[in-house]
């Protein structure tokens, strides 16, 4: 869950810095800031911008499909284990039944039995690469997934243009170092996305 998370948290404060980038890049050029009145730089100062964040430690706590998709995962990942974790069990005993026939062994069937051992081996090592392969996968869809329908539902909230910029911060892994929490928007948010899941449960 912990790599799910912080490879969420990665993604969802890229994005938020190309926002960043992608806001101040709009700007206009310094030679037709140049024209602009004073009224109008003033107009535009820091003073007046509009900052909001978000804690991503209340979103995953409280966000009904983030929830639902870490434990798919977390799932998904037990699964792949308990497979995994059985198939080598089985190898084993196989090798501990074979090794019960101790000095009845010949040499060719200790030889046969050592190469199958070892292919075996190595297909339940291919087969594990495969599954965590499909489960990195899943988890990388899942993420995008979730920081969309965060991404889409953050527009949609912001849609007056009521801020300039909403931010993402979590505990031990900051985006913003200090927070006045009279600017944390994560209820309304957390309350806003679950119910745009439900609504969207219900098509």
């Amino acid at each position: 869950m912990k790599n799910f998370q912080t490879i969420l948290l990665l993604l969802l404060t890229a994005a938020v810095a190309v926002l960043f980038v992608l806001h101040f890049s709009g700007k206009k050029s310094p030679l037709e800031t140049v024209k602009k009145s004073s009224r109008d730089t003033a107009s535009t100062s820091p003073e007046q911008l509009h900052v909001a964040y978000i804690d991503l430690d209340t979103i995953q706590k409280y966000y009904e499909y983030f929830k639902l998709k870490n434990a798919d995962i977390e799932r998904d990942k037990q699964r792949i284990e308990n497979q995994i974790q059985s198939e080598l069990n089985k190898l084993e005993k196989d090798r501990i039944e074979f090794l019960k026939k101790g000095q009845a062994i010949t040499q060719m069937e200790a030889e046969k039995f050592q190469q199958e051992y070892q292919t075996r081996y190595q297909q339940i090592g291919q087969r594990q690469q495969t599954l965590q392969g499909q489960h990195l996968e899943s988890q990388a869809k899942a993420i995008d997934d979730i920081q969309k329908k965060i991404n889409d539902y953050l527009k949609e909230f912001n849609k007056s243009g009521q801020y300039n910029f909403i931010f993402s911060t979590q505990e031990g892994n900051p985006t913003l170092y200090f927070k006045d929490t009279a600017f944390n928007i994560t209820p309304q948010v957390v309350k806003g996305l679950n119910e745009a899941y439900q609504q969207s449960k219900k098509k």
